[in-house]
């Protein structure tokens, strides 16, 4: 199955695994220097992350400290700004409360003076009920009268027709 192996190929074939050995050692020899350029380039991109790093850190502590200053000065002119609204808004609030006790004032004198005349309409009524009753009474009286003059007048007319003697 297997043809022995000649001398010639044996030769060959050993030329070709030491051509192979050359190449891999020249291989392995570019990977390292390959590894080393990368380690260098990771190296470096460290440093230059680590200087990026270092400005982040100072624009950080530069953006906090600007944001604090806007900060305590936002705070202090919304206090200024709450302290002026307070201000007017207290204003605003004794003006209303001073417009609402005289319209209170007006609105109690308009009643009083309301009550004064449903007083004054009910005593009119009362005297125009009394006067009513009086003008009722007033009316039997005149009626008697009346009745007692006419009775009069029929018992003369009578007493002159029936019981004239002729004196």
């Amino acid at each position: 199955m297997s043809e022995p192996v000649t001398q010639s190929q044996f030769a060959e074939v050993l030329e070709t695994m030491k051509a192979m050995q050359s190449q891999l050692a020249e291989l392995t020899l570019e990977v390292k220097v390959g590894h080393a350029e990368i380690r260098e380039k990771f190296n470096t991109i460290d440093q230059k992350f680590q200087i990026v790093d270092e400005k982040l850190n100072a624009i950080e502590v530069r953006f906090e400290e600007k944001f604090n200053t806007l900060e305590a000065k936002f705070e202090e002119k919304l206090n200024t700004l709450e302290a002026k609204f307070e201000e007017k808004l207290n204003t605003l609030e004794a003006k209303f409360d001073e417009k609402f006790n005289t319209i209170d004032e007006k609105f109690n004198t308009i009643e009083a003076k309301i009550e004064a005349v449903r007083l004054e309409v009910q005593t009119n009524r009362e005297q125009l009920v009394d006067l009513g009753k009086r003008q009722g009474s007033t009316e039997n009286r005149l009626w008697a009268l009346l009745v007692a003059l006419f009775l009069m007048v029929a018992g003369l007319l009578a007493k002159i027709t029936l019981f004239d003697r002729g004196y």
